[in-house]
C-alpha cells in the first residue's frame, strides 16, 4: 500500500446561539481556520485528520509532499517527524488508513479499550462581566441533555457564577473552573476557595502562573479544593516532583497522551484529554487514545457537539448523560460528511500527489 494523494481543505464551523461570544469578530474562536485532510491510498483506503487552529495551509502542502509514495504500514507512529508541528494532524489519518485495512477501531492500536464510554464535560465560554446568569442558562442546557460536569472559563464574579448555576441546576452539577492563571497569586486564589467551600468545584485548573510551582505547592496546603494543571512533557516530571497539583488536563497526538498520561498515572494522578474546542475527527482521536488510557478517567474536554453547529460527520459521536461512545468501526470509526465540509470551506481545497 502506497500513499499517491493528500487533499485538505480549510474550515470555519461557528458555535451555537449560546455561545455566541466566540463568533463574534475577526479574531473570534470561528474565524480561525482549520485544515482538513483526507490521505489517499492506492488501494483506494482513504484517512481523514482535522488540524489545531491556525495552521497554516503551506505547511501542510509542504508536509504532505513527505507522505507521497510512503507506505502506512512502514511509517512509525509515536515519531512520525512530520515538520511544523503537524504530528498530530498526519497521526489521525495514517492511524485511520491502517485501522481501516486492518479492519480494527484505533484504540486496538493504540494497546486496546479500558473503556468504551468515556466521560465528558459540557463548557462555556467566558461571556464577559456580570453574566453568572448566561453561564446558569448553559448550565441549564447542559443538565438537560445528561451532563454532571460542566467546565467554566472563570474570570470575572466567579462566586456568583457558581452560585447562579447551583440555583439554577442544583448542587448534582459539578463545576471545572478554569481561570487559565487569571487569579494571578495565591492570596487571591486562596480568598476565592475559601468562599466556594460547600459548592460541587471538581477542581481549579491553572489558577495562577504555571512557572511557579511553589505557589501550586503552597495552594495544596492552603485549600480543600483539588488543583489541576494543563501541562505535557517534561512539565508533568517535574510537577510531580514539587507535588504541585492533583490532577492532569494534557493531550497531545494520540501517542503523546498516552506518553503524558503513563508519567502521571506512576505517582497517582488521574487525567483528561484537553482540547481547544474542537471539531469531530480530533474528537473521535481524543476518545479512542482516552480508551486506551488506563488514568484517563476524568471529564475530558471533548464538547464540540454541546458548542458547535457541526461536526461535519455522516453520524455525530454519540453522546449521552456525559458519557460519549467511541467510535466501534474501523479506523477513526467516523465518516465526512461531504456536504457539510463543502458549506463550512473557507477556502479552496488543494491537491498534492
Amino acid at each position: 500500500m502506497r500513499i499517491n494523494k493528500v487533499e485538505f481543505s480549510p474550515v470555519k464551523v461557528p458555535f451555537v446561539s449560546s455561545m455566541d461570544v466566540l463568533n463574534r469578530g475577526e479574531n473570534s474562536l470561528a474565524s480561525i481556520p482549520k485544515i482538513i485532510i483526507k490521505v489517499h491510498t492506492d488501494e483506494g483506503i482513504v484517512g481523514i485528520g482535522e488540524s489545531y487552529r491556525g495552521i497554516s495551509e503551506e505547511n501542510v502542502q509542504r508536509a504532505s509532499q513527505i507522505l507521497i509514495g510512503r507506505d502506512p504500514f512502514e511509517m512509525n507512529f509515536q515519531e512520525l517527524g512530520m515538520p511544523y508541528g503537524l504530528d498530530h494532524l498526519f497521526e489521525q489519518a495514517i492511524l485511520d488508513i491502517v485501522g481501516k485495512a486492518l479492519g480494527m477501531p484505533v484504540y486496538k492500536l493504540l494497546g486496546g479499550a479500558y473503556r468504551k464510554e468515556v466521560p465528558v464535560s459540557a463548557w462555556s465560554p467566558y461571556h464577559g462581566e456580570n453574566n453568572p446568569e448566561k453561564v446558569a442558562s448553559i448550565a441549564k442546557m447542559a443538565a438537560d441533555k445528561g451532563y454532571n460536569v460542566i467546565k467554566l472559563k472563570a474570570y470575572g464574579q466567579v462566586v456568583e457564577t457558581v452560585d447562579a448555576i447551583q440555583k439554577a441546576v442544583g448542587p448534582e452539577m459539578a463545576i471545572v473552573l478554569d481561570p487559565n492563571t487569571g487569579f494571578r497569586y495565591p492570596s487571591v486564589t486562596i480568598k476565592l476557595a475559601r468562599k466556594l467551600e460547600g459548592y460541587n468545584i471538581v477542581c481549579l485548573e491553572d489558577p495562577v502562573p504555571k512557572a511557579n510551582l511553589d505557589w501550586y505547592v503552597l495552594l495544596r496546603q492552603k485549600i480543600d479544593i483539588p488543583l489541576a494543571l494543563h501541562i505535557s512533557g517534561t512539565d508533568i516530571i517535574n510537577a510531580v516532583r514539587k507535588g504541585a497539583c492533583d490532577i492532569i488536563n494534557t493531550g497531545g497526538t494520540m501517542y503523546e497522551f498516552k506518553k503524558n498520561a503513563a508519567m502521571a498515572e506512576l505517582a497517582g494522578i488521574p487525567v483528561w484529554h484537553g482540547s481547544g474546542n474542537d471539531l469531530g475527527i480530533l474528537e473521535a482521536s481524543y476518545l479512542h487514545a482516552c480508551a486506551a488510557t488506563k488514568n484517563a478517567t476524568l471529564t475530558s474536554d471533548i464538547f464540540g457537539e454541546f458548542c458547535r453547529v457541526d461536526d461535519l460527520f455522516e453520524e455525530p459521536i454519540y453522546i449521552e448523560k456525559g458519557m460519549a461512545r467511541v467510535p466501534q468501526k474501523p479506523g477513526l470509526g467516523v465518516e465526512l460528511d461531504e456536504r457539510s465540509l463543502q458549506r463550512y470551506k473557507a477556502g479552496n481545497t488543494k491537491i498534492v500527489a
